[in-house]
């Protein structure tokens, strides 16, 4: 493909691909100089070394080589990205899920009512890119050039919906530049990731950017965040329990088994049964069914479609034992953990055990407030490492520690954690294992070590016969 195939430009330039990462090794490569912790502009010769035969920048670089001047070289990378793929998106039906917590399960609800709907929809997200096969997407929301390759090959699956999950370093970063978003749902703004956005205001700036660019938009009105969103976005369709509402809920029923209610979506009644159990899953079958109902599928398939999803891979997937039941659940923020076990309060008939850290070189103001969450809301609490990265875990488990005023142990090694508190456990009693979800590594100083929570917990019950 020529460059001036993919920007203004006159030039005939041969290209191969488009990236960003001047380290990569690549043929007929058009490098794209991003601003931001580090500025690609100083790293341009090291492209060019690797394979760049052509540069999109923000002010020429004084090298001998083709230069495409533009003024926002995100924005730039997001649209020559998709016209490299021959611009998917433009034949694609698009929702996007932005908020702290509820994105994936919210993501594979909308997934679930519209195959019941007779439509073949892909999931973007934290767990990669689900259709009828998996495509590891590496992020929650991917870089442009792999996501429009990701999209490239939905499409020529055939593919026509496609349900992603946004991540608030996506909005900020430009990533989704471009897509047009037939519906933009917001779920919740609660503490994370302020290691990188720094307060709670520009997280929740970057969520907001996000939420006009769609044609549509879906709230929660029982976020501070979501109302204060309403008063930028009037024509939202709304969902809650506790504030007024287009789209609510009664009659909550919840049991280990799942979920009962009665929702009331615009004025239309549905009996909602769902497989996962917990307050927060009312609102991911609520904000689902919102999101569905603008897209125009009937009450019968949402109902269908919620009825129907069983499991999500990572979201409050219980093992069951005769000794005790392990829930695995990626719950990794304050608000996270703390709605996991007030779920699990509800329906376990002994002791809740909660194992579970904290990553590291991530947002460390929120180690304590866990420990104290865990604490208050456990009866026993191990604490263990995940995912490191260049921490010292024992530091992390310390922080941790601060908050946490229940009878406890540290044990740094995961799976020894893991399996002091099974053989800790009594009949009846719910362990959560949380944070890790269905990530399938321990990442410990730049290394991903292969590890799996589920995959552990069920070799260690085989392996002890309980």
């Amino acid at each position: 493909m020529k460059i001036n195939d993919l920007t203004v430009s006159d030039s005939s330039t041969e290209i191969e691909e488009v990236y960003f990462d001047s380290r990569k090794k690549v043929k007929k490569g058009l490098y794209v100089c991003l601003k931001g912790k580090v500025d690609g502009h100083n790293y341009v010769r090291e492209a060019m070394s690797n394979g760049a035969v052509a540069i999109v920048c923000e002010h020429s670089v004084e090298v001998d080589i083709e230069q495409i001047v533009v003024s926002d070289t995100r924005k730039a990378l997001a649209t020559i990205s998709a016209a490299f793929y021959g611009n998917p998106q433009d034949k694609m039906v698009f929702v996007g899920i932005t908020g702290t917590n509820g994105k994936t399960t919210t993501s594979y609800i909308v997934k679930s009512i519209l195959e019941a709907h007779g439509k073949k929809c892909a999931v973007i997200g934290t767990n990669g890119c689900y259709g009828d096969k998996y495509y590891d997407t590496e992020l929650t929301t991917p870089d442009p050039p792999k996501l429009y390759q990701t999209l490239r090959s939905l499409l020529d699956a055939d593919y026509r919906y496609v349900v992603m999950e946004v991540s608030a370093h996506a909005a900020a970063l430009d990533k989704v530049y471009g897509i047009p978003f037939e519906v933009a749902a917001f779920t919740n703004l609660t503490r994370d990731h302020l290691d990188y956005f720094g307060d709670m205001d520009s997280y929740g700036s970057a969520k907001r950017k996000f939420m006009i660019s769609g044609k549509n938009a879906v709230i929660n009105v029982d976020d501070d965040f979501g109302r204060e969103l309403l008063d930028k976005i009037p024509s939202a369709v709304t969902y809650g329990l506790y504030n007024p509402s287009d789209v609510f809920g009664i009659r909550i029923k919840m049991s280990e088994h799942g979920i009962n209610y009665i929702l009331n979506l615009m004025d239309r009644i549905i009996d909602v049964r769902f497989a996962l159990t917990g307050k927060f899953n009312v609102y991911n079958t609520m904000c689902a069914a919102a999101i569905c109902h603008i897209l125009g599928v009937n009450d019968e398939n949402i109902k269908e479609g919620i009825r129907k999803l069983k499991k999500v891979e990572g979201r409050f997937n219980i093992i069951n034992t005769t000794q005790c039941s392990i829930v695995i659940d990626f719950a990794h923020t304050p608000d996270g953990l703390s709605n996991v076990l007030k779920a699990l309060r509800e329906v376990t008939k002994g002791r809740i055990i909660t194992v579970f850290g904290c990553g590291g070189n991530r947002d460390s103001g929120k180690r304590e407030e866990m420990g104290a969450i865990a604490s208050a809301l456990s009866d026993f609490v191990v604490i263990t490492s995940d995912n490191p990265r260049f921490e010292n875990p024992s530091t992390i488990i310390r922080e941790i520690e601060k908050g946490v005023k229940v009878d406890h142990v540290a044990i740094e090694n995961r799976e020894y954690a893991i399996e002091y508190a099974i053989k800790r456990s009594n009949k009846g009693d719910i362990i959560l294992v949380a944070g890790k979800g269905s990530e399938k590594y321990q990442e410990i100083n730049g290394v991903k070590h292969p590890y799996s929570d589920e995959e552990f917990v069920l070799k260690l019950v085989a392996r002890e016969g309980i």
